[in-house]
This record gives structure tokens, sequence and C-alpha cells, in this order.
């Protein structure tokens, strides 16, 4: 029998809305024990939930016996057969129980019941009336629901907490990008769990100026978040107090050197973007960002410096650039570059199995004429396509930024074409 009570059970809260919460959750538990298929069985009649107060439990579910109508009526935590609950977790109440009171037991059922104790603030009191004479059958079957309870209440927690983080980290991301006069702009962003460490981030910083930023923190999931949401904080901090972009950098990367593990680090991409073309920028390690001529070249922005978080004392140096009407930036984080064949395992050796650089200039350019918003699209498509049906293995960023008014253009010096 133990077999299929635990098969039950399983199979009970799998069946179970994880966002229904604790209370839900725990009410539905009772119902389907009650009224499933094998309560017969196991010879479960009647069920109650009780919620927890400052000085007793309220009645909040009653299934069978008495029913809603005795739901409100409390119970004293100072009821010794609640007190022997509170201590050992189950109990199973009788008249034997020491303490018993039968006025006031009889207002609930008049059965003998087994009772577990779940949660904590508020905690829950899980009572089942049984028609069976087997107390160790009952322990062994109450010990079975709390454990198997307990486990659902964790998960439903971190799920919470992951849904908090998402909340989070979704409000730091701009909901609309800023505008800037004569200028286009799309960033689109994937997770590869539930939270990732992939952020971006675009400003206002005075009139016919904004700052733009992606970042990438190492690894992936809820540390890498909490990390990438440093960063996004930490620059708009700088920038609210107009601090140079090799300052803001310099500062930041002594922040996350006193806040990260050595093991972890923090890639940074950090433009002033003019509506007059001019591009003012800081690279901390991240993948440098193409541009997209009139004339079809293809140029890496190439001025970088140390990733953000191992040396306390990096130094970074500013990188400037015109995008001129017509041109393109593309910015990524290694999750696009990165991102490997179904089946296929990259190494130092080889980097053919990668989705790489030379993948992501030809859908940029086989899609130059369509919007920002599109193109990113169209990135991101290509690389799901290029890694089949197998799941992200690391988070995706990419932004793209055009100066509209095409015109003719010149080769900008001191770059050196890609293709």
């Amino acid at each position: 029998m133990h077999k299929i009570f635990y098969r039950t059970l399983e199979h009970l809260l799998r069946d179970i809305d994880d966002s229904a919460g604790d209370e839900q959750m725990l009410n539905e538990v009772v119902e389907k024990l009650v009224n499933g298929e094998q309560a017969e069985h196991f010879g479960i009649v009647s069920g109650r939930v009780y919620r927890e107060r400052a000085l007793d439990y309220v009645l909040i579910e009653s299934i069978g016996e008495y029913g809603e109508s005795i739901e409100g009526k409390i119970v004293s935590k100072e009821y010794p057969p609640v007190q022997e609950l509170m201590e050992n977790r189950r109990s199973i109440f009788s008249p034997d129980s020491p303490g018993w009171d039968p006025h006031l037991e009889e207002q609930f059922s008049h059965l003998s019941n087994a009772a577990i104790a779940v949660g904590r603030h508020p905690g829950y009191i899980l009572s089942l009336g049984f028609e069976r004479d087997d107390p160790d059958e009952l322990l062994i079957m109450l010990e079975s629901i709390r454990a198997s309870i307990g486990l659902k209440l964790r998960q439903g927690a971190l799920e919470s907490q992951l849904r908090q983080a998402q909340l989070i980290q979704s409000s730091l991301l701009p909901d609309i990008l800023p505008e800037l006069d004569g200028f286009e702009m799309a960033a689109r962003v994937h997770a590869a769990d539930e939270v990732g460490g992939d952020v971006y981030d675009v400003q206002e910083l005075d009139t016919g100026m904004v700052g733009l930023m992606v970042a990438d923190a190492s690894g992936h999931g809820l540390p890498a978040a909490l990390q990438a949401r440093d960063v996004v904080v930490g620059m708009r901090m700088g920038q609210t107090h107009n601090e140079k972009i090799t300052a803001q950098v310099k500062r930041l990367n002594q922040v996350v050197h006193q806040t990260l593990l050595t093991s972890r680090f923090i890639t940074l991409f950090y433009a002033e973007i003019e509506d007059t073309g001019n591009v003012t920028y800081v690279n901390a390690g991240h993948c440098p960002p193409l541009l997209f001529t009139t004339s079809g070249e293809v140029f890496e922005l190439q001025v970088s410096g140390p990733v953000l978080g191992p040396l306390p004392d990096a130094v970074y140096r500013r990188g400037s650039m015109t995008l001129r009407p017509g041109e393109m930036l593309v910015l990524v984080t290694d999750g696009i570059l990165e991102r490997n064949a179904p089946g296929e395992e990259a190494s130092e050796e080889d980097e053919g199995v990668e989705f790489g650089r030379e993948n992501l200039m030809r859908v940029c350019q086989e899609n130059r004429e369509r919007s920002c918003g599109e193109i990113a699209d169209a990135v991101v498509k290509a690389v799901r396509a290029f890694g089949g049906h197998a799941p992200l293995d690391d988070d995706m960023t990419v932004v793209v930024v055009k100066r509209l008014n095409r015109e003719g253009d010149k080769m900008q010096e001191s770059l050196v074409p890609l293709n």
C-alpha cells in the first residue's frame, strides 16, 4: 500500500498549479486527498487546513464531515494537542491524546484525526480524518505527506524568488528606448535560465545625447543576474553625476572587484552617442561592436581594456568614431557568437562549430534594409536555428543602432574592414 500511496501523492502534487501560492496549494492537497480516487482505499474521509495567527489557528478550508459550515472556527496555540503537534510536526489526535477536549473537538470532527504542521510565517496545520485503526500506518502516511508538501513549499518558495528576480531584472531594462533625433535603436535579450547575466541599458544623458550599455556577467542564472543588476545601477549613478566615461568604468571596476569572487568577471561596452553621429566609448573586455558602412564593409571597434572585476587598478582607454548617415552599429554578447551547432563542442583549435562573427555579419547584411527591431529578431532567430533544438548554453543579447538618412560616405580612417 505504501508504494501506491507514494505514487498517488506524487501525482497529486505534480498536478497542482505551481502559481497558486502556498495556501491554495494546501487547500487543493486536502481536497484531492479527501475526494480523490484513492481516498477510500486509504481511509481518508475528511480534511481541514488551519492558518496560523498570533495566538491561534483559524480554519480556512474544510472538506467532508461538516464542510464549509465550520470554516472560521479557531483553536488556541495553548491547546495541548496543538502544542504536541508543533513540537513533533506530526501527530495523531484521539480521545487518548493528553489534554483532549471533547467539546472543542466535536466542533471540527467526530473522527480520529492525523495532523501535520507545514510552512513557516505563517504556518499551517493540515488535518485529515481517517477511518483506520493502525497508528503506525497513519504515521507513515503522515510523514510522507509532510515531507512531500515540504518539498513542494520549498520549490514554490524558490520559484517565487526567481519570479521576483525576473521582475527586478526586467524592471532594469528600459521599456521604451529613448529617442535620439536621426537615429533608430532596438534591443533584444534572451536568458538561458529564468534570469540571466546579460543586460543592456539606454539612457538619455542630455539633449541630443544618449548613453548605451551592454554588459555580460560570467555564467548565467541568479548569481549572474545579481551582478548584472549592480552594473546597471552603478553606471546609472555615474551618469547622474556626469562622470567621464573612463572614470565611470574605472570606479565600477573597483566596486565589482570588491564584490565578486575572483573566478567571476563582467564584460561591458558603454558608449555615449550624440545626434551629430559622434560616438565615444569604453570597452571592458566585451565583444567588439561591428560597424556596417554604406559601402558594405564591416569594421570592429577595436579599442578595448580588461574585463571588470579581477584587476582593481585596471586602466581603460576611450575610443571614438563617427556614425555617419546610413551606417549601423551592432552589439552582441558572446551567447550570440558562441552558440554551438547541434551535437558539436567548440574548441580553441576549431571555431567552425560556433555561430561566430561571420554568420552574424551575414545575417545583418541580409537584413540591412529592415528596421532595427527586425534585424535584432533576425539575428536571434538565426542563432536559435543554428543551435537546433538544444537549449541555450548562455544568455543572448543583441542591440542594433542605425543612423538614418542614408547619404554618400567615405571609409573611416583607423578602421580595418573585416570582409
